[in-house]
């Protein structure tokens, strides 16, 4: 399909692409403005930082999950979204084709992490990765949750899509590996210990239906056009 191959082929040369993980000096966009608030966030506290002499840290997060994470907001990660709509008898909606891959992070992981950029200077004034360093596609998170949770509904591919997505993020974490820091709940064991927790929860609803249809309402989710 044409999906495919604008995947897979640079679009100048036709040369095959992999997706490769993301550094932090890597160029900035601002594709959307949930992504150019966060880029003026960090630009505004390293700014100040470095103005009144005081130590900051930007640390940009790659997709967290685990226990407490919400499941009554409707735009938390997708893990527990996921889950909320399976727990419901609904099937995981995916957008685009299910391929598109990110990072994941279990909480104690970024616990551990900003417990290591208050207590070291050497990232001190600097914008610094907190990931896996692995993606991993959303359909295959989707699935996985449902044997887990033994509801066997397929995920839906609604061919709808977000603007301004990227297909592929997975954090280069060199710069946070060099200060000490090392990912130690991968991701298989996490959603083993989310699903735990979730079991343990009551009144379980499904919220992203209707916060779908408010999305799509005001433009920010798109259908493909066929």
């Amino acid at each position: 399909s044409v999906l495919v191959i604008r995947d897979r082929h640079c679009p100048v040369c036709g040369a095959i692409t992999r997706s490769v993980p993301t550094p932090e000096n890597a160029p900035v966009g601002g594709e959307t403005v949930y992504g150019l608030t966060k880029v003026d966030q960090e630009r505004l506290v390293l700014l100040w930082g470095k103005q009144v002499g005081i130590p900051t840290v930007a640390l940009r997060y790659s997709c967290t999950y685990g226990p407490r994470q919400s499941i009554f907001n409707p735009y938390t990660g997708v893990i527990a979204i996921f889950c909320t709509r399976l727990l419901n008898n609904l099937p995981p909606v995916l957008y685009e084709d299910g391929e598109q891959t990110r990072d994941f992070s279990f909480v104690e992981d970024i616990a551990r992490a900003n417990l290591l950029a208050a207590q070291s200077d050497r990232l001190d004034g600097l914008a610094v990765n907190i990931g896996s360093g692995r993606g991993t596609p959303i359909r295959e998170i989707a699935e996985q949750l449902g044997a887990l949770l033994d509801v066997r509904i397929a995920p839906e591919i609604n061919g709808e899509f977000r603007p301004g997505e990227m297909r592929h993020l997975t954090s280069d974490i060199t710069l946070a590996r060099s200060a000490g820091y090392e990912p130690t709940v991968d991701l298989n064991q996490g959603i083993a210990r989310y699903i735990h927790w979730i079991r343990t929860q009551t009144d379980i609803r499904d919220y992203f239906g209707a916060a779908s249809e408010i999305l799509k309402n005001k433009g920010i989710v798109h259908r493909v056009k066929r």
